[in-house]
């Protein structure tokens, strides 16, 4: 009658893993918000433990709350322990009877050993063996043991005897199955998070690739395109190239240079160019594109590109280009005119002087491989 009325009580702790379960997908184990509930929880199952416990004799009760007391320190830390550990304290206290000192030992040891585990080194890795729940439970469950000796004389032999074999052998495989259960529990909980973490990290990849201003593309192994970027894809309309090789885009001359430029990179590892490309408008454009390599090791390394359009700082370099040569040219015609002005005014004062008269201009040679002359 002991071993069913007790295995009754601890099925009742199993669905503690499923109201976990729920908790968690909410608040998160390591919230503030996720501690206090999950504390209100283990809390609440201990009192339901302690309401249908198995009644020795009257003040004297066993129920499940070493299991569910020393799980939740196990799992969630001292925070979450600490409240479920008040919820039963609170309610033992208010009991009374001869198991009084008993029942508050078994709860206060439960949870100090539970919280004590959580803080010990690599604990996450061995909470997945089903041998470390089962000693853990057995440790919880040796110390329960000890705790009877708090029990007034005149029943001590009685419970010593009726319960010892029980909690022994019981208990321990209920705290492992529990444990399982939470393991499980949390270890679903983590796949989710990983993977609402990579989901959210791929999604602002994508919305910054796709409102980078500047091109970029990937390619595979075989140089075809298999990605380009929102902003390649409405100005020249490259989301039709995916799937195709450069030749097979650009026909002719073109497609073989690109070709040529994209083998280029895997014997360099990057490579700097210059291309001209029309976008959907047929306006052609200019621009400047870096190509590297990207290891994708087992499935052959893949090709990535970042191109720049320089179209209009290519037309201010070229109408400054030839800004500048119309200066050269336009210094070039002053200097020769101001030369020949000089040959002129030479000429006049050596006429001037051979007709015995004085010259008329003043010029100052400067310089000695360059002569610049200066006329007063």
């Amino acid at each position: 009658m002991i071993v069913i009325e007790l295995i009754f009580n601890l099925a009742v702790l199993v669905s503690v893993s499923i109201f976990s379960g729920f908790i968690d997908k909410r608040w998160r184990k390591h919230t503030i918000n996720g501690k206090i509930y999950q504390g209100l929880l283990f809390g609440i199952v201990c009192l339901i433990g302690m309401m249908n416990p198995f009644v020795l004799s009257p003040g004297l009760i066993f129920d499940g709350r070493s299991v569910i007391l020393s799980l939740c320190g196990l799992f969630f830390g001292w925070e979450s322990a600490v409240i479920a550990a008040a919820i039963a304290l609170v309610y033992r206290l208010y009991l009374g009877g001869s198991g009084v000192i008993m029942g508050t030992s078994v709860i206060v040891t439960s949870t100090l050993i539970g919280i004590l585990a959580n803080r010990s080194p690599d604990v996450e890795n061995r909470l997945g063996k089903t041998r470390y729940l089962y000693m853990f439970g057995m440790v919880i469950h040796i110390v329960m043991v000890l705790c009877m000796l708090t029990i007034p004389s005149a029943i001590r032999q009685t419970a010593f005897r009726t319960l010892t074999v029980t909690i022994l052998v019981l208990y321990p495989i209920a705290t492992a199955l529990i444990g399982k259960l939470l393991k499980d529990q949390a270890d679903s909980s983590r796949k989710r998070e990983t993977e609402e973490a990579l989901a959210d990290s791929e999604r602002r990849f994508t919305l910054f690739m796709e409102h980078l201003p500047v091109y970029t593309f990937l390619k595979d192994h075989e140089m075809r395109l298999i990605y380009v970027n929102k902003s390649m894809a409405d100005t020249l309309g490259a989301d039709q190239w995916l799937g195709k090789l450069p030749q097979e885009v650009f026909p002719g001359e073109k497609g073989e240079q690109i070709y040529q430029a994209d083998l280029q990179v895997r014997e360099s590892g990057m490579v700097r160019i210059i291309e001209t490309f029309s976008d959907k408008e047929g306006r052609e454009g200019t621009f400047e594109t870096v190509k590297f390599i990207i290891p994708n090791e087992g499935k052959g390394d893949m090709l990535g590109g970042i191109s720049l359009d320089i179209t209009e700082r290519r037309k201010s370099e070229q109408a400054l280009n030839r800004k500048a040569r119309e200066l050269e040219n336009f210094n070039s015609l002053m200097v020769g005119r101001e030369l020949k002005m000089i040959d002129l005014k030479k000429e006049i004062n050596t006429l001037l002087r051979e007709s015995g008269r004085e010259s008329k201009y003043i010029i100052h040679e400067k310089g000695n491989s360059d002569s610049h002359f200066q006329i007063s």
